[in-house]
Order: structure tokens, then sequence, then C-alpha cells
């Protein structure tokens, strides 16, 4: 059960968890969070279910607070903290708000059953939350930069659909490619074997390591030019094949770091979903997480979830999403 947060709620946002097309590893630095190269992504949710970030902003007395999933945070010290960004605004919001002596601006987040990717869709919300009380000051989409202290790629939940992000280390704005509407023939099952994962900054602190990272670095920017190409002409079998491309390379390059993401449990389905494609079409995704996204038409999901369930894995079908919003 939810823990109830007392306060005055100032606004009250969603938005969707991602995951990666062609995959993110490196950034400037554990500050600004810029990415080092062209990455692109998806944001998802439940087919049957809501799978989201809710997101409260709260004027409170007392001192400033932050929950997660009803659970109180630590003192904010961490730069990737939501008040990282609240306190930036903290005068503006007090203002707008009316906030008496001995009232702090706080926040509640939840997390709606989402399998991975919740950073972008926790920093997304943070945004709409702010853009929703001050909009005379901030727009989501003039923040991006800011709100990467959060999440290297929040952009991809700002925006929702398929998005592309294209940079080298410095400032950049993330780009919608297509809406999700472009995808309503299709799904995602995400396979789960198990809720812990490598902490994203164990890859990008590694993978710049790696001999063949500049060759990482071109190559996102060639894959960049193929899925802008594969989008105008809405090929969606394309897309979910250059992401299965892209996430075998991908963990070629970081398991020569010594990041090692693909179980051999993980292995041994992927080598399932290879057997698959042989009889109908299906992708497979692996992002930093221990889960196995497989996009197929709508129709095959069934095929999916049954393979899944023969091998007592976890499969929750999906879809792409939209973009943050507010309720």
């Amino acid at each position: 059960m939810e823990k109830e947060i007392r306060g005055r709620v100032a606004s009250s946002s969603f938005a969707y968890p991602t995951m990666g097309i062609i995959l993110l590893g490196g950034i400037s630095d554990k500050m600004r969070r810029y990415p080092l190269h062209t990455s692109a992504g998806i944001a998802y949710t439940g087919i049957e279910e809501k799978i989201r970030v809710e997101t409260e902003f709260l004027v409170r007395e007392g001192k400033q607070s932050g929950y997660l999933n009803g659970v109180e945070l630590p003192a904010a010290s961490d730069n990737r903290s939501p008040f990282s960004i609240i306190n930036r605004y903290s005068e503006s919001l007090s203002k707008k708000l009316q906030a008496g002596k001995g009232e702090k601006i706080s926040f509640s987040s939840i997390n709606r059953s989402i399998i991975s990717g919740s950073s972008d869709g926790a920093a997304a919300a943070v945004g709409k939350c702010l853009e929703d009380i001050i909009p005379y000051e901030v727009s989501i989409y003039d923040i991006e930069n800011e709100l990467r202290v959060i999440s290297e790629s929040v952009g991809r939940s700002i925006y929702g659909g398929l998005t592309i992000t294209e940079g080298r280390g410095g400032p950049v704005f993330t780009e919608k490619l297509l809406d999700e509407s472009a995808f309503r023939d299709y799904a995602i099952v995400g396979c789960k074997f198990s809720s812990s994962r490598h902490p994203s900054d164990d890859i990008h602190e590694n993978v710049v390591k790696s001999p063949a990272y500049r060759s990482r670095i071109s190559d996102a920017e060639k894959k960049g030019k193929e899925l802008r190409a594969l989008a105008e002409e809405r090929d969606i079998k394309g897309i979910f094949d250059l992401a299965m491309k892209d996430t075998e390379q991908y963990h070629r390059l970081i398991e020569s770091v010594g990041v090692n993401v693909i179980t051999p449990a993980m292995r041994a389905f992927i080598e399932e979903i290879t057997n698959l494609r042989r009889e109908t079409w299906a992708s497979y995704i692996v992002t930093g997480g221990t889960n196995v996204f497989v996009p197929v038409e709508k129709k095959n999901i069934g095929e999916v979830v049954n393979l899944a369930s023969k091998l007592k894995i976890e499969a929750v079908p999906l879809k792409i999403s939209g973009g943050a919003s507010t309720f």
C-alpha cells in the first residue's frame, strides 16, 4: 500500500520509461551528463496496464523532502536527485505557489510496474511539473540539458515515440523521428530475468576505456543516419533489426572492458528468439538491465509469451508510448 504524503499538491505529472534503439555508452561527466555519441530510443508503456512514472510537487511544512514509492529519500547531496533541479527554480516556484514561511517545495514519485528505464521518466516528469507551475519561465523542451543531471537520455521520455539524440559531449537536444502511432501494429514483449542491474555509470565509466570506443562513436553516427532513413520510410521492422544489431555490437564492446550484462540464461533465450526468427519476424534488445525486450508484430505476441512461459520467464507485453504530460 502506498504511503500518503501530506502536503499541498502543486502539480502532478506522468512520463514513460524508455529503452535504447542505438544504445548510449559514455557521458561527458557525472554532473552535466552530456552524451558522447549519437543514441536513439523509444518510450514504452504496458498494453494491459499503466507502466509509467507519476510525480507530484508538493508544498509542505518543515524540511524539504523527497519520496520514491512512498519511501523518504536521504538528504539530497546527490547531483542526480530531483532536488538539484527543484532548488535551481526554488525562488520562482515558492513565489508562484505562495509558499509561506517554513514551507518547502518537495516531491513524491511513484514507479508503476516499470521494467527498465525509469530514470528517464522520472526526469521528464520533474520537468513537466516545473513547466506546469512556472510556464513563462520553463519549457520542458528548453531545459532538456538541465534535466540530464537526473538522466542522460531524458529526451526520449520528454517526447515519446522514437527519438534520436546526436551529440559529442556538449549540450544537445533530442529530436522526435516517429510518433507512437507509427508503431500501432507492433508490440514489445519485456522478458524479465532479474530485478538487479548494473548502475548506468558502470557502463559509462568503463566503455570509454576501450580502444574500440572511437569506432563506436563513428559507428553510432552512421546508425543514426540509417535510422533516420528507416523512420522516413516507416520501416518498423528495419528499425528494430537495427536495434538488434546494435545490441550485439554494444554488448561485445562493454564486455571487452569487464561489464557483463547478458547472463547465460539471457543468452540462451536470445538463441531461442533467433530460432523463432526463422519462422516469423521478431527482434531483440538488451539495454543495461537484466531484461530481453522482444519486438514483434502485435498478432504474434502470444508466440513470445508462450515461449517465455515454457522457460519460466516472466513476460510483459508493451507498446510504444507518447511523451510526458500533466494530469
